[in-house]
This record gives structure tokens, sequence and C-alpha cells, in this order.
């Protein structure tokens, strides 16, 4: 008999479409965003292999500096998950549809820009986005900390004494800003970030004084009945994600 090995990205659909119907407990969806490091992706993508996926569901995008070293086919090998999604195809709603944002690759260039607030960049874009409407968004600090073992194992440890200080200064300000900096060893957890949101009715008279037509509710949210009676008076759709 032959093998069947179970696509991320089919799996991930049917299970929205369970949700939609409260079939089961919805689990939290996590973006994963990829970026090229100078001292190599291994640790970051070795932990998306090493994800429990019986805790959250995630989907994987990289940007042009990540494509430049490994195409999507040899990742979704690498790691175990075709649920690919490229950048372009990331649209301004996307980030309403997430429950967070995971950074398996923490490189220099995406420390400078989200401390900058370089919104110029896609990847800073969608995270200060994601943290402004209060996702979770959790970075692995192994690029980022001169101190990690992995950085020894590469040479790449004998660094002045200064530099290494400005690297650890800038984690902390990343943990300012409001993003999770975390170990290999310890777990990306999003369970806390996924709740479920109560749609009321001022919040569906604010979309009816900016002109909305309609309202993009997360799956699994709350409407209230005299919020859904509003939405039927000024002629909104109430429309499920």
């Amino acid at each position: 008999m032959e093998q069947v090995m179970q696509s991320e990205m089919a799996i991930h659909t049917l299970q929205e479409i369970y949700h939609r119907r409260e079939v089961f407990h919805k689990k939290p969806y996590v973006l994963a965003l990829l970026t090229f490091h100078m001292i190599g992706m291994e640790p970051g993508l070795s932990y998306l292999r090493n994800l429990n996926k019986k805790s959250n569901r995630f989907r994987v995008s990289g940007d042009e500096s990540f494509l430049a070293n490994m195409q999507p086919g040899e990742l979704i090998r690498s790691i175990g998950n075709d649920d690919w999604i490229p950048l372009r195809n990331i649209k301004k709603s996307y980030i309403s549809e997430i429950n967070g944002i995971f950074l398996p690759i923490l490189s220099f260039s995406l420390i400078n820009d989200l401390l900058s607030l370089n919104e110029q960049r896609p990847f800073v874009r969608l995270i200060l986005e994601a943290l402004l409407k209060g996702k979770k968004v959790v970075a692995l600090k192994t690029g980022a900390d001169p101190y990690d073992s992995y950085w020894k194992m590469e040479g790449m440890d004998k660094g002045p004494v200064l530099l290494k200080r400005k690297l650890h200064n800038q984690l902390l300000q990343l943990k300012s800003m409001g993003i999770s900096v975390i170990a290999v060893h310890e777990n990306a957890d999003f369970s806390t970030a996924f709740k479920k949101s109560v749609i009321t009715e001022g919040i569906v008279r604010n979309a009816h004084q900016r002109n909305m037509t309609e309202l993009e509710i997360q799956g699994g949210s709350i409407i209230t009945p005299l919020a859904r009676d509003t939405a039927r008076e000024l002629n909104i759709l109430l429309k499920t994600l």
C-alpha cells in the first residue's frame, strides 16, 4: 500500500470548514515569517519541524532574502508543512484572520527595521499591524543572541564585547515593543492569544459610520443579538472568515 502524506494545507482547509460548523475546538492559526540569516537558518527551520502541531496551525511565508537561499519546495520538504503563502498574496485583511505571528529566524536586518519602524518592509508592516491589533508575536532569539551556543558552534562567538552587548540590548528593545522572545527549548505558545471576540452593537454602528457595507468577523466570534439586529437595520453584512 502506498504511503500517503497528508497535506497541511488540505488539513487546515478541512479544519476551517469544521470550525464554521462548530464541530470542534479551533486551534490558533499562526503565520510564520521566514528571512535569511548570515549564521544560517537551521535553528529556525529545526524549531518549525519540531513544533507541536496539536497546539497550533501554521502557515508559512518567506521574504526575498529567504527565497534567494531556499525555494518553497525545499522548505516544505524540510519542515513537513506545505501550507505556504507567497508574500504578495498576504493582503491587508489577512492579519485579522490569524491569531499570531511567529519569527523563527530573527535576522539583523529584520531587527533593525523593526526597531526603526520601517513599514516599507512588508514583514515589518505585518508585524507592526499584528502588534497594534493585539495579536501575539513570538520570535526565536537564536539568530539575535550572540551568547547562544549556536553562535559558538558556527565560530561566530569571538566578536567585540560592545557588539555583543548591542545585539543583546536589541533583544530587550524587541521585548519592550511587545514581542515575546524565546529560546529553542521554550514553547511558542499562542493559546493565550486565541480568545473569542465579542461583536457588539457599538462595533456594528462604528462600521456604519465608516461607510462600511460589510464587517469581517473572525470565525468563532460571539455576535450579540442586538448587534445582529443593528446590522440588519443598517444593511451591514456580517461576514464570517
